[in-house]
């Protein structure tokens, strides 16, 4: 825990000193307005403006003898003019703390959140695909936002507060050895103690149940994506009630969950208001039977109760940084994760466009120990080869692509492209020597145009078009309104499946890559789109080291050569011919679809 809250200071708060520096100075002038300013008002300033009966001389005169030279009315004035003055201060120090707070809330905020997404974006894709969706979406937006909005609420209370209680007891404090009644000291430590037990023991319950209460968030946001992500399945399945009640069990859980955090929160301040209201009865009885003065018993009363209120608030805001606690847990198990897949410290440099040489040296890997999805792949692809990768699902036909971009990196043995091990290069720069097309066509919110720039940032127009015109992106431009500048809904809605997967194949001719990967881009296509689209894929693939995952063998009809995989293993290597012949394995899948 120490480590984590290290973390997160060093990462969010440091960065921010200054103004954390103005908040901490705002604080200490509005809580000592507050604690120590309001009881000496009442102890000096009172007695001044109204009359003793006594006809005694007031306090603050016996202590300051120049007072003593003013007139009645000037004095008057004088003290009159300081109840508003102290008020004033104290108004204008709680304004601008609780706008500073604010602002240095939003700050932390949007530091946090962009340190998440980028630290997202840097770990491994088997770190996304471990964790579900809706979950880290979760953290990213509730759990920090959480944070912040703690942050906020409270951090003017964790530093002013404090401060206000301190300030009352060294109120309280002098006024009982000016009084010399040192007991009633002893008696309100007692009452102080009291006053943080409560504060410390809710505060653990607290933290577990904030954690609990962020999980079912996490868990509801995830029951509403995978519902949202499958609505025609849904209800293809009459699967309605099903979801509603997924939806409402996560609903419940959550809302449980939440409660059991809101009692404990709120116990806190009952709890408190007793104890003060027990400690300003003792110190009435006391002072009753010491004959204290009204004004000195007023002062001390006021200075009690601001050092129990603010305890009392601070104790709340010390309980709901607690529930933020939960946030910085789940937050920090992305900000802690160890990237297994570091860029090298001193990357090996590739050509500005490699020949496209793929290698695999005894090349074994495993997901986990129990899932080895590739054992002892040797072998070498020459540069501009166009390689098929087929075999039985699971047999690691798209493990195998993945490892070249390294989305994955080998257990055992290397990858290399043109002889260079690929752990030695920069991710970035190795995928800038890749083109990639998958089974889901997935385009980004935005224009078709700017889909298919994506795949080069910087290119030109005439690059565009002309990426447009050979995936023949430009066949059905004119049935959209706005053609080639059309925008795109979400995931490319707006477009049939054929017209997103021809952009996606604009993409990758527009980054003219030198190794181009097709994992079953054809897969979830109707047989005549199929058709259409592949005399795309033939052209893109020509002069370009392609490797084509194959769930239809009619699409590597022009492959130079076809890899059969089997339980993780290359079973046999060779053309088409060859292999029909001599690969039991491969004659059955390719008869199997009747070609």
């Amino acid at each position: 825990m120490l480590k984590r809250y290290l973390y997160f200071a060093r990462q969010f708060l440091v960065p921010h000193l200054v103004l954390l520096g103005v908040v901490f100075l705002t604080g200490i002038v509005a809580a000592s307005a507050s604690g120590l300013g309001v009881p000496m008002m009442v102890k000096y300033v009172f007695p001044l403006v109204f009359n003793s009966d006594t006809g005694a001389t007031p306090e603050l005169v016996q202590r300051v003898p120049r007072l003593a030279e003013l007139d009645r009315s000037t004095l008057l004035w004088c003290a009159c003019a300081l109840l508003p003055l102290v008020f004033l201060v104290r108004g204008f120090a709680l304004w601008a703390n609780a706008v500073l707070v604010n602002l240095l809330g939003l700050r932390i905020l949007e530091s946090l959140r962009m340190k998440v997404f980028r630290r997202v974006q840097e770990l491994p894709v088997a770190f996304m695909e471990k964790r579900r969706k809706g979950d880290v979406i979760s953290r990213i937006v509730a759990d920090t936002q959480n944070v912040q909005m703690i942050l906020s609420n409270v951090a003017n209370d964790l530093i002013k507060q404090p401060i206000t209680a301190l300030c009352g007891m060294v109120a309280f404090i002098s006024l009982l050895v000016m009084s010399g009644n040192g007991l009633l000291f002893f008696v309100n430590i007692i009452f102080i103690a009291l006053a943080a037990w409560p504060i410390v023991s809710f505060g653990k319950r607290i933290t577990r149940k904030a954690l609990l209460a962020q999980q079912g968030l996490g868990e509801l946001n995830t029951t509403l994506q995978q519902n949202l992500e499958t609505q025609r399945e849904v209800r293809a399945y009459a699967m309605e009630e099903k979801e509603i009640a997924a939806f409402r069990g996560a609903s419940d859980n959550y809302c449980s969950q939440y409660v059991k955090l809101v009692k404990y929160q709120k116990a806190l301040v009952p709890v408190m208001e007793i104890v003060t209201a027990v400690a300003l009865a003792v110190l009435m009885v006391r002072g009753r039977l010491c004959n204290m003065k009204l004004d000195d018993f007023m002062a001390m009363a006021g200075a009690l109760f601001f050092a129990f209120d603010g305890l009392k608030r601070a104790g709340n805001a010390f309980n709901r940084f607690n529930e933020a606690q939960g946030s910085l847990q789940r937050l920090s198990e992305i900000l802690l994760e160890p990237n297994d897949m570091p860029d090298p410290e001193q990357p090996v440099e590739l050509p500005e466009r490699v020949q496209g040489e793929i290698a695999f040296r005894h090349v074994t890997f495993a997901y986990d120990e129990q899932h080895t999805a590739l054992r002892d792949i040797d072998l070498v692809i020459p540069p501009g080869q166009i390689v098929g990768l087929v075999g039985p699902s699971g047999a690691g036909k798209t493990t195998f692509a993945n490892l070249i971009p390294r989305f994955y990196d080998a257990t055992a043995g290397a990858v290399e492209v043109d002889g260079v091990n690929v752990k030695d290069v920069r991710a970035a720069d190795l995928r800038r020597q890749l083109a990639y097309v998958g089974q889901q066509a997935l385009l980004f919110t935005g224009s078709i145009r700017e889909n298919i720039a994506l795949g080069k940032p910087g290119a030109t127009e005439q690059e565009v078009l002309a990426a447009a015109d050979a995936a023949a992106v430009s066949k059905f431009l004119d049935s959209q309104t706005e053609g080639i500048d059309t925008q795109l809904g979400q995931g490319g809605n707006g477009l049939s499946g054929g017209q997103r997967q021809r952009v996606a194949i604009a993409r990758a001719f527009v980054k003219d890559a030198p190794i181009l990967i097709l994992d079953e881009a054809t897969a979830s296509l109707d047989a005549e789109s199929e058709r259409e689209i592949q005399q795309e894929l033939d052209r893109l693939a020509q002069g370009r080291t392609t490797l084509i995952v194959a769930h239809r063998f009619s699409t590597i009809r022009h492959a130079h050569r076809i890899l059969v995989f089997d339980a993780g293993r290359i079973v046999a290597d060779g053309t088409h011919a060859e292999l029909y012949e001599s690969c039991p394995l491969y004659k059955e899948l390719y008869d199997r679809q009747g070609l």
